[in-house]
């Protein structure tokens, strides 16, 4: 039967997902989030709201700090080794052109925001690894092992595919579509030799593990902060456009107002204002207030806090060291959730291989080195010192090089000797 109803855990974080990709997004989505500055729903007061929320200023810490952690993990590309009848993988992994990066970057993207994504390996032609996001993965069920019996997928507007084990515990795919209770197509895939799976080869990835159970969201915390921080903005903005200097005259005698000015009063540069005896001529102004300012810097320290990638007004540089201990946290599940996608692919890959009857190892990693580990002039002077009295070898002073990126990896001992013995001297 096509789905009737939602996992009780999708329908509870449903709008958390939804909020957090809005506020990735930008501007034009997030205003919907912030209060309006008045609850009159004349077209007044709506004018006054939508006004009242396009004034304010909103800074992006979600977008900024995913991109950041994203590109902190693919600073080195993947080391991928794969066997010669799955090496089409690595160019074309969903059968519809997206490398089998883009299908990890996509992949670590959507942890790094909800905290969980879908990785599916389907078979047509070839094998292929395909994605699915958090919303569009709307009903599961296991059974006592915690081991996957159902996953419905949402494929369009009104088309859901469901992968089952069947009454024979087997793998099977059902097609429906129009909310129709009986599947329009049913298909039993086959591995090449075929015989079927008896597992559904489908994964979901978290950000505390691949459980099928919901995982923590990494950045719901930075877009609650962010949410506050664009209602201050918006407050801030509105008292500066309704709270402007504003110049007022007083007169004893409206006689004098319509012989002397009958045209009323000019304001402005070089203009005089003449009132009476006993006349008074003023500003209004609101008295000073930071309040609404100072929200904004203290809410930006939160955020700074809870790891959002904002970049210091004083443009202070950082040590590798100072930024490992400020951002320890993050980085702690960011690895995380980067180790799961690594196992995420390497089960789908392995399904990749069931499927067209590929034996050979498969290597598959992602980089787990997100800072730039450079080593200085001093750790260089420590490692040959290491090789002086013989705690170290050659080899292994060369391997720490290359690791920190001191020396091309691809450049093996045997090409630096040939090197050294030309140039007569050297590391």
């Amino acid at each position: 039967m096509a789905i009737q109803n939602n996992h009780p855990e999708y329908d509870e974080l449903l709008p958390y997902w939804v909020q957090i990709r809005t506020f990735r997004k930008g501007l034009d989505n997030v205003q919907k989030y912030v209060q309006g500055v008045t609850k009159d729903t004349s077209p007044n007061g709506a004018l006054r709201n939508s006004e009242y929320k396009a004034r304010g200023i909103y800074t992006n810490f979600t977008s900024v700090t995913v991109e950041a952690l994203s590109g902190a993990v693919f600073r080195k590309p993947l080391n991928v080794e794969l066997p010669s009848g799955l090496e089409y993988l690595i160019k074309n992994a969903d059968g519809a052109g997206k490398t089998l990066e883009h299908v990890t970057k996509n992949t670590i993207t959507n942890l790094i925001e909800v905290g969980r994504h879908g990785l599916f390996t389907d078979y047509g032609k070839k094998a292929k690894i395909l994605t699915y996001t958090a919303e569009n993965v709307r009903e599961w069920k296991t059974d006592e092992a915690g081991i996957l019996q159902k996953v419905i997928l949402i494929t369009g507007a009104k088309t859901e595919k469901h992968l089952i084990i069947d009454g024979n515990g087997l793998y099977a795919v059902e097609f429906y579509k129009d909310n129709e209770e009986i599947p329009y197509k049913t298909v039993e895939p086959e591995k090449y030799d075929g015989s079927r799976f008896d597992f559904i080869p489908f994964i979901f990835c978290g950000s505390v593990d691949n459980s099928p159970d919901c995982d923590s969201m990494p950045m719901w915390s930075i877009v609650n902060v962010s949410r506050g921080h664009y209602q201050d903005s918006c407050d801030l903005q509105d008292v500066g456009k309704y709270m402007v200097p504003t110049p007022f005259v007083t007169i004893t005698n409206k006689t004098w107002m319509d012989d002397m000015l009958p045209n009323g009063y000019e304001l402005g540069s070089g203009a005089i204002i003449p009132v009476p005896e006993g006349g008074t001529a003023g500003l209004i102004q609101a008295s000073a207030n930071s309040m609404h300012a100072e929200m904004m810097k203290d809410k930006e320290n939160q955020l700074i806090m809870l790891g959002a990638r904002i970049i210091d007004s004083k443009g202070t540089q950082q040590t590798a060291t100072e930024s490992k201990i400020k951002f320890s946290s993050q980085n702690s599940t960011l690895d995380n959730l980067v180790g799961n996608t690594q196992q995420a692919l390497e089960f789908m890959l392995q399904c990749c291989a069931e499927f067209e009857g590929v034996t050979g190892n498969i290597t598959f990693e992602i980089n787990r080195d997100y800072f730039d580990s450079t080593m200085t002039a001093q750790d260089i002077s420590a490692e040959i010192m290491l090789l002086d009295r013989g705690v170290k070898a050659m080899q292994d002073v060369r391997a720490s090089l290359r690791k920190t990126g001191n020396i091309d990896m691809d450049r093996t001992d045997e090409m630096i000797d040939d090197e050294v013995e030309t140039n007569a001297g050297g590391l």
